[in-house]
């Protein structure tokens, strides 16, 4: 029985380093003929990813073939994967959104902690207290406090407020 095994096992690598050693050839043409008609180099990085592409897309089948492999079955699990990559990515856009915000105001400083902001158009008014992660806390003239999405200072319009006092801090004794 280990004989099908090897069989198939050479069989794979045989096919495997002739589509390398075509596709290396395809690629070096490629250069070539880049190099030859002065074609820019963007067309020839394109040219040459469509070939890593197609070759790597016809090693699988070739395997697939090799090793009796079902390509309705791929097809479905693939196609199942991807679906709970899509839901999963999906899931978490806010939250990666928001933390990627958060990372860009850190680094952008649009306002600082202690500016009294107005977020347009929406009118929400408050001195910055907080920068977190997700949200930015602002604490508001009636002392009340807003966390607001990260997100959202990219999507809004935001005002610092440089005239206007900064809202105090509420007091321990309040």
């Amino acid at each position: 029985m280990p004989y099908p095994i090897l069989q198939k096992t050479i069989a794979s690598a045989a096919v495997i380093a002739i589509i390398y050693l075509i596709f290396h050839l395809l690629k070096f043409y490629a250069k070539q003929t880049q190099k030859k008609f002065g074609i820019r180099k963007s067309r020839y990085f394109a040219t040459r990813r469509l070939l890593t592409t197609l070759s790597m897309i016809l090693s699988l089948l070739a395997l697939f073939l090799i090793w009796n492999v079902s390509l309705k079955n791929v097809w479905i699990s693939a196609t199942g994967i991807l679906a709970m990559i899509a839901v999963a990515f999906f899931a978490v856009w806010s939250l990666i959104g928001n933390i990627l915000a958060g990372i860009i105001l850190y680094f952008t400083s649009p306002f600082k902690i202690e500016d009294t902001i107005e977020v347009m158009p929406d009118n929400i008014r408050g001195t910055v207290m907080a920068i977190n992660t997700f949200y930015t806390v602002l604490l508001t003239e009636e002392m009340n406090y807003i966390n607001v999405p990260n997100s959202m200072f990219f999507q809004k319009y935001i005002q610092v407020l440089k005239n206007r006092p900064a809202v105090l801090r509420p007091t321990d004794e309040e």
